[in-house]
């Protein structure tokens, strides 16, 4: 709760013709679901809602038919609190629109003993690793807040059912000295488990006025770890930062990272002015440390004037669920807010599709690409002729990027030239028929 080329050398070819850059439906292009705002605070003080302030902050992942959210409940739990706290609340979907709140919410509380996370706990990341102990499978990362210092750091707790946590004592993760980036406070972890490594992205502020270059900035940081617990943060963070004079000018946070055939995608929060305007922005990288920034972003803007999210559309969290990118957001409608409860701060929802709308193989007929992932030439070779068939190349934000028609023969030799690494689609065409949509990825 924040307030805060050429491409191409056919080996059985006649010539290729370039086609101007037009984009199709893909990730950067989202629509904001009519039902907005999909998970809403109880204003109903007699309730005594941990979420009568704010609701914000939302990871989501779908297990089975069940889609699963932990998300930021702002509020005061009656007699204890004195004043307003974050918790981590969790909630259910069938169709992550419609969503049930658990009724034992919050399920993860603050300190009430004066510990390190005795003013909040909120923007929690959770993944469920089924080599882990049934009573740890699930395991999620959170920002404490210090009660007198007003500090986040990162926590740790684990779960056997998403609903029952159990925390590590203090912190797994701590601000850095007054000369580093992350000096401020740490929040919006985004974790991920790649092989045996344990891989995390997360905010860090610089609140000390040093000419350091991050001063009064908020970046991303990424760290590593062989347990989830000691963590090593990279030498040369942050990995993501502010751009001047840019959407993203003062602050790039919450990051949400996925990780598919061999890329790192993440969805973040932007903005060029305090308080105001938050975005979504969206980067891709084939190691998580270098990163591009899509050329198109921000990719989800705040809403109009009189709308829901008109002040905020931001901190996002990103599934891909049967080749459809699905984002759960924040959206307010004002700031600062008004004394009264006449206000969003509440949970939306997008959709975009993928590429062409589909996620691999449109049809049965079979081909090959070797090697996938390629870094100087690869071959696509079909078990039958092309006959005058068309392929098209795609970049990972769904451009056209090449196109060579009248294809003839079963082999086609793909020369990387000038590309950046990244994730394209090939799509083989014949008349109006596609013959198939292959993922292509490009490394270093």
């Amino acid at each position: 709760m924040k307030i805060k080329n050429s491409l191409i050398a056919i080996a059985i070819v006649l010539p290729s013709i370039f086609i101007e850059t037009s984009s199709l439906f893909a990730q950067t292009n989202w629509i904001k679901d009519a039902n907005n705002p999909v998970l809403v605070r109880d204003t109903v003080s007699a309730n005594l809602p941990n979420d009568i302030f704010a609701i914000s902050d939302c990871w989501v992942m779908k297990e089975g038919s069940t889609y699963k959210m932990w998300y930021t409940c702002g509020g005061i739990n009656y007699p204890t609190d004195t004043l307003l706290r974050s918790r981590l609340c969790y909630a259910t979907s069938i169709d992550g629109v419609n969503w049930t709140k658990y009724s034992e919410n919050p399920i993860l509380d603050v300190s009430y003993t004066g510990e390190w996370d005795s003013l909040g706990v909120e923007t929690a990341s959770v993944i469920i690793d089924n080599l882990a102990p049934t009573n740890e499978r699930y395991k999620m990362w959170y920002a404490g807040q210090y009660f007198n210092s007003y500090r986040y750091d990162i926590g740790y707790a684990v779960s056997p059912d998403g609903m029952n946590w159990t925390k590590h004592t203090g912190p797994v993760m701590e601000v850095g000295d007054a000369t580093q980036w992350d000096n401020g406070f740490l929040e919006g972890p985004s974790v991920i488990k790649d092989g045996n490594s344990y891989k995390m992205w997360y905010c860090g502020y610089d609140a000390v006025i040093d000419d350091n270059g991050t001063d009064g900035h908020a970046n991303v940081g990424y760290a590593t770890s062989s347990d989830g617990i000691i963590w090593e943060k990279y030498a040369g963070n942050p990995v993501l930062t502010t751009d001047i004079n840019a959407w993203d000018g003062v602050s790039v946070q919450d990051p949400h990272v996925i990780k598919q055939d061999g890329m790192y995608y993440m969805w973040y929060g932007g903005n060029d002015v305090d308080g105001y305007g938050q975005k979504v922005g969206y980067a891709w990288s084939s190691d998580g440390i270098n990163w591009t920034k899509s050329p198109l972003n921000p990719v989800m803007k705040n809403g109009n004037t009189g709308e829901w999210d008109a002040n905020t559309a931001s901190f996002p969290s990103v599934i891909i669920d049967d080749g459809t990118y699905k984002m759960w957001y924040t959206g307010k409608d004002v700031d600062p807010i008004p004394s009264n409860l006449n206000y969003y701060w509440e949970i939306g929802y997008a959709t975009a599709q993928t590429v062409l709308g589909i996620n691999d193989d449109s049809k049965d007929q079979v081909i090959h690409i070797y090697p996938n992932p390629f870094s100087a030439e690869t071959t696509l070779q079909t078990d039958n002729l092309f006959a005058n068939a068309t392929l098209t190349i795609y970049n990972m934000y769904g451009q056209v990027v090449k196109q060579i028609n009248d294809i003839t023969g079963r082999t086609v030799i793909l020369h990387r030239d000038n590309l950046t690494s990244g994730l394209y689609y090939v799509q083989v065409t014949q008349g109006k028929e596609t013959i198939t949509v292959k993922k292509l990825v490009i490394r270093d």
